[in-house]
């Protein structure tokens, strides 16, 4: 499956290990950690594809998830994707079965894409089943298998084209597990669209559309094996 993202997220590991964000970096780092977040930290500046630079500060700090908006828009536009195709947040750990009134990752995406076109499709279709277990509990991190098991398809999604939204590709275990779990549910998944992901060196642009495969992302993965 094909993961678009648009800004090279440089790991802390990496930073403190192997070698210091250069300066462009560290603005990608930002413009993530907003999107993410939705809050301030320090000033930064966003690439845009034209060449414009914008400089983010705490007067206008919702400009970053509006540029995240303006790529999940233009990307779905390139894609020409179905008119019912559903997005899909990938749930942030605070998207439990009783919350009301959303989560972090579904405002995060609904505040990207206000006054824009796709509003009207993003879908709360995913929540976990209750509280995830703490990363360190297991190997460093989550597998796609133990995740599964804590996610819950809301409402009926068989026969839906979805396209999973998220801030940030890291291990890439939580966009697996969301993929094949609306999957078994009867949905097509189609692709997904994330703001950053997250790299070890500086191969990688620091903004720029680009594409990867999720497959080729996941040391653990191993397509499912169908029962004879």
């Amino acid at each position: 499956m094909n993961v678009h993202f648009i800004s090279a997220y440089y790991s802390e590991l990496a930073h403190k290990e192997k070698a210091k964000r250069k300066p462009e970096y560290w603005d990608s780092y930002l413009f993530v950690w907003a999107v993410k977040t939705g809050q301030y930290k320090t000033p930064f500046t966003i690439l845009f594809r034209n060449g414009e630079r914008v400089r983010i500060t705490t007067g206008n700090i919702k400009r970053a998830r509006s540029a995240f908006g303006q790529f999940i828009v233009a990307t779905l536009d390139n894609a020409e994707v179905p008119k019912n195709a559903l997005l899909i947040p990938i749930p942030s750990k605070d998207a439990q079965p009783n919350v009301k009134g959303g989560y972090r990752s579904l405002w995060m995406v609904a505040e990207a894409l206000k006054d824009k076109r796709y509003s009207g499709v993003i879908y709360d279709g995913l929540r976990w089943a209750k509280p995830l277990p703490r990363s360190h509990e297991g190997n460093g991190h989550r597998s796609r298998a133990q995740l599964k098991q804590f996610l819950r398809v809301q409402g009926n999604i068989a026969g839906r084209s979805v396209v999973l939204i998220d801030d940030l590709l890291s291990t890439g275990s939580s966009m697996l597990a969301a993929k094949e779990t609306l999957e078994e549910a009867g949905a097509t998944v189609l692709f997904a669209i994330t703001c950053g992901k997250t790299v070890y060196d500086f191969q990688t642009k620091p903004f720029k559309r680009q594409v990867v495969q999720l497959e080729n992302e996941l040391h653990e993965y191993e397509p499912v094996k169908e029962t004879p």
